[in-house]
């Protein structure tokens, strides 16, 4: 069941007088700072409207989301056979149907490795962990503003023998359908949605024994460290995240400072846009053209321009945080893996392409020690955001740093030094296209 949590605003009504200098508005990230300028000044003088307390989740399906969507999620969702993926070739896609609201059909997309593009090594190495007893396998979930595409990640796992699946969330890359708002939700709880169908698809084809361990992005894992609290989902053995996004720029204070802030354009409705302005740094630090390793976003399925941020999401993200901040009671082992720097700022740096541009490295590991008992913190020196797109050398940190954790953590299985040696060769050596 997921818990309830008090409302953002109980701990606004505690924030002293002054702010500590770590959230002075000298401090605060660009975007933040213009969000915080930009709140509709005839709306200012008006008091806050008291947030409703979440819903616990119910444990049967189906139910019917407390949002301004009107969501309906079917009794139990059902998924399609598996068809040639339309971003990568040599994968497959399988549409899921979760739901539908006020904007059509809710469906979430799982994308998997042809089983018939396996290598012979691959295959090898999938019937040796299932013939010891436990095949193992990997759920990823993806960030904000993103889907599945890093066919690296996905090779270098498959290469291992280990099961890799990805999922495209609701309205997000092969989940978004005309008609719907690109990224738009309410309740990040509700996520449980597709990540239970995602696990129970995995379970289904790789067996009762199989031992999983999900790997989360940026929003993904705060939405996945939720899942993991509220459902204990079977199966999943550990998490490893990914630059998790589980506290603002500028810690839990500038967040509790700024709630006030996305109420008051939240009483124009939950879809107004907020004025958080994106300098495009993170995409120059990733793209080939500009100077990156990747050519991933030159086609992409999605035009990121139409991934605005709302009110209603910047609430979801908040009351997700604020749950955070209160303590989860995980009962696997968690990894959360962060850059060694954060640069929030409006100019470029070229030493942005060795850091963190998106969240603040700090107060992610400050509030990581808040999601369970058993948690491990990595620092990958010169990592970018997503740390699997980040140069060569702390690319091959950052895999060899979850290989090695994920081993004795989650699947309690050896793996091979000469394989993870070659593997790791071969994911510090490529760049990718879709």
């Amino acid at each position: 069941m997921a818990r309830s949590a008090q409302s953002p605003q109980q701990d606004a009504q505690q924030t002293p007088q002054s702010a500590p200098q770590s959230v002075q508005q000298s401090s605060l990230s660009p975007a933040l700072q213009t969000m915080q300028q930009s709140a509709p000044q005839s709306r200012s003088q008006q008091a806050p409207q008291p947030q409703s307390q979440p819903n616990p989740q119910p444990q049967s399906r189906p139910r019917v989301a407390n949002d301004s969507l009107h969501t309906h999620y079917a009794a139990r969702p059902t998924v399609d056979e598996w068809t040639d993926d339309r971003v990568m070739d040599g994968y497959q896609q399988a549409t899921a149907h979760i739901g539908h609201d006020d904007e059509g059909e809710l469906v979430a997309t799982f994308v998997r490795k042809n089983p018939r593009k396996l290598t012979a090594s691959e295959r090898f190495r999938r019937w040796r962990y299932a013939m010891r007893g436990h095949p193992l396998a990997i759920m990823y979930v993806h960030g904000w503003n993103d889907y599945f595409y890093r066919r690296h990640a996905s090779e270098y796992w498959e290469s291992l023998g280990i099961a890799f699946y990805a999922v495209d969330l609701r309205k997000f890359g092969r989940s978004l359908r005309d008609g719907q708002t690109p990224g738009y939700i309410e309740n990040l709880h509700e996520y449980a949605v597709e990540l239970d169908a995602l696990r129970d698809q995995i379970v289904r084809e790789l067996g009762e024994h199989v031992r999983i361990l999900l790997i989360a992005h940026s929003q993904g894992g705060l939405s996945s460290v939720l899942w993991i609290n509220s459902e204990m989902p079977h199966h999943v053995e550990a998490a490893a995240l990914n630059s998790p996004w589980l506290e603002l720029q500028g810690n839990r204070m500038f967040r509790i400072l700024s709630t006030p802030v996305v109420q008051v354009f939240r009483l124009g409705g939950g879809k107004t846009v907020m004025p958080m302005r994106d300098p495009g740094f993170y995409s120059r630090c990733i793209r080939r053209v500009t100077g990156g390793d990747w050519d991933y976003l030159e086609h992409p399925l999605v035009d990121s321009s139409l991934f605005l941020p709302r009110a209603g999401w910047m609430q979801a993200i908040y009351d997700a945080q604020y749950e955070v901040s209160k303590r989860l009671d995980i009962q696997i082992p968690v990894l959360v893996c962060t850059s060694d720097r954060t640069m929030l700022q409006g100019t470029w740096d070229e030493a942005m392409r060795e850091a963190d541009t998106a969240l603040d490295v700090t107060a992610i590991r400050q509030a990581a020690l808040n999601v369970g008992d058993v948690v491990t913190l990595a620092t990958i020196r010169g990592g970018l955001h997503d740390l699997s797109l980040s140069r060569s050398e702390a690319r091959r940190r950052y895999f060899r740093i979850v290989t090695a954790w994920a081993s004795l953590m989650a699947w309690r299985r050896t793996i091979p030094v000469r394989h993870m040696a070659a593997a790791l060769d071969a994911v510090a050596a490529g760049a990718g296209a879709a």
